[in-house]
């Protein structure tokens, strides 16, 4: 029966990926980019069943195969993936997990930072601050572990600004103002398998796979319909943990986002990522190690 489920649950994840990779040529304008997605967790406890985490991120872009409007002067570095600013991102969580199937979470402040691809000479900035409550469900099958994350934002969106100097991460202050006719909602829902090679858990020393699948479902007074569906994204990622309380992932992520923002709206940004994340697991139990060894 466990090979079943999991053979069904893979099958799942690939083909709704494959269903959002499509390319209908009579209705989208498909804006395809490479880019490269940075992430740091940083994960340890509070106290009893309280944990805290923060999600640290950097991601950086190529210029796309095209612009969103027709006529647009795009660059043709088309896989120089750190070559422009894409996104920065904080996002605190805390964390209440009364037992190993079940976790509440709820990220109070993210602060989000997003720069579009330079389009006739110019780049904008737009802040984005957010709000989440989290549920996530853990359920394993032998040595797999299928964890189903449901995640509800409430996204607070800046000024979009032409930003003139990208050196600064926190882009133009006058970006900063949060109109109420950018506040949208979204919904979250990811699929993802954990599965260990050659360890039957995640131990120092284990080389496991990642392989995950999110939908994400806009909504709210300021969404139109037709912006309903925001995005998809596909991860495929080797893992190695290589300490007790830290481990590194690399690989694949397709991001397939409906922006529906040009004056066609008609266009999907279609982008092909390598994503690293370095993950620490318990940064409490990093600590104590030191300061053992230490004395």
């Amino acid at each position: 029966m466990n090979k079943y489920f999991f053979a069904l649950s893979l099958s799942l994840l690939v083909s709704s990926s494959c269903c959002f990779a499509q390319h209908p040529k009579a209705t989208r304008d498909y804006i395809g980019n490479h880019m490269l997605w940075l992430n740091a967790q940083l994960n340890g406890k509070i106290k009893g069943k309280f944990n805290y985490g923060l999600d640290v991120e950097m991601r950086r872009q190529a210029d796309p195969n095209s612009g969103y409007e027709k006529g647009d002067v795009v660059g043709k570095s088309n896989f120089d993936i750190i070559k422009h600013p894409y996104q920065d991102a904080l996002r605190p969580w805390i964390h209440y997990q009364p037992n190993d199937k079940i976790r509440f979470s709820w990220s109070p402040v993210t602060w989000f930072g997003t720069w579009s691809f330079p389009a006739n000479g110019k780049t904008t900035y737009q802040p984005e601050l957010r709000t989440s409550p989290q549920i996530t469900l853990y359920h394993n099958h032998g040595r797999i572990q299928f964890i189903q994350r449901y995640r509800y934002e409430f996204r607070f969106y800046g000024v979009k600004t032409t930003d003139t100097h990208l050196g600064d991460p926190t882009g133009p202050n006058n970006s900063y103002t949060f109109p109420d006719a950018n506040k949208i909602n979204r919904f979250r829902y990811m699929l993802r398998a954990v599965i260990p090679l050659n360890n039957s858990k995640l131990d120092k020393g284990t080389c496991y796979i990642m392989t995950s699948e999110e939908l994400f479902i806009s909504n709210g007074k300021n969404v139109p319909s037709y912006k309903l569906l925001d995005q998809s994204r596909f991860y495929f990622m080797i893992g190695y943990k290589f300490h007790p309380e830290m481990r590194l992932e690399l690989g694949y992520l397709n991001q397939t986002a409906f922006r529906m923002n040009n004056k066609a709206k008609n266009n999907v940004d279609f982008n092909n990522t390598l994503a690293i994340n370095l993950i620490f697991d318990s940064l409490n139990n990093l600590f104590k190690k030191k300061e053992t060894s230490a004395n």
